[in-house]
């Protein structure tokens, strides 16, 4: 009887050995699962985090890439504003330069009827006595001390006779057939003197031109 005790005893320790086991080995099982569950969560979410961390940054490549499009045109503007403050600085300075440089210009021309009348008052002179001779000296002494003055400003009297008839600087008033010695569109006479001031044509010749019928 007391061995059959021991037998079933010892067969009882063997089912709960065994059992024993058993509930190690599902507890292994399920660790190892919970184990790659965890191991995939985690997987999971570096792969959405690597997702969402390339997305900022394709997000960044496109800000960055606007923020040196809008640089670029500030920068261009900049540039473009620069140019035009340089040019209208220069214009500026052009037209200050033109302004100076032809400041007298209104008082020579002002002054060519003076030069005028001086001239036909010397050829209307008679100098048949010693009276009108001096007035013709005296007046041509003022008529060129006049014309140096003016010259040293920047009048220039505009050659005519005999020069080629140029309409930049004369006006054909009369035309008269070419006689020998003439050449087509030359210059015979000079009706009325023409000037320059520095550069600039201030009043043109009045002329007679030759002309070819």
């Amino acid at each position: 009887m007391r061995k059959k005790e021991m037998k079933e005893k010892e067969r009882e320790e063997v089912c709960s050995n065994q059992e024993l086991e058993e509930q190690v080995n599902m507890n292994n099982e399920e660790s190892e699962k919970e184990s790659i569950h965890t191991k995939e969560q985690g997987d999971n979410n570096k792969k959405e985090v690597k997702e969402a961390s390339d997305v900022k940054n394709d997000e960044k490549d496109i800000l960055l890439a606007q923020k040196e499009k809008e640089l670029n045109e500030a920068k261009e503007g900049i540039l473009r504003v620069r140019a035009d403050f340089d040019n209208y600085r220069k214009r500026m300075n052009k037209e200050k330069e033109e302004i100076y440089r032809y400041a007298s210009m209104g008082l020579m021309e002002n002054l060519l009827p003076v030069l005028d009348n001086i001239g036909r008052a010397m050829e209307s002179l008679e100098q048949e006595n010693e009276e009108t001779k001096k007035i013709f000296l005296g007046m041509k002494m003022i008529q060129k001390q006049l014309i140096e003055t003016l010259e040293k400003e920047g009048l220039k009297t505009i050659e005519a006779v005999e020069k080629t008839f140029d309409p930049l600087f004369h006006d054909a008033m009369m035309q008269v057939p070419v006689e020998e010695g003439v050449e087509d569109n030359q210059i015979v006479e000079e009706l009325r003197k023409g000037y320059c001031f520095k550069d600039k044509v201030l009043r043109a010749s009045m002329v007679k031109v030759a002309k070819n019928s």
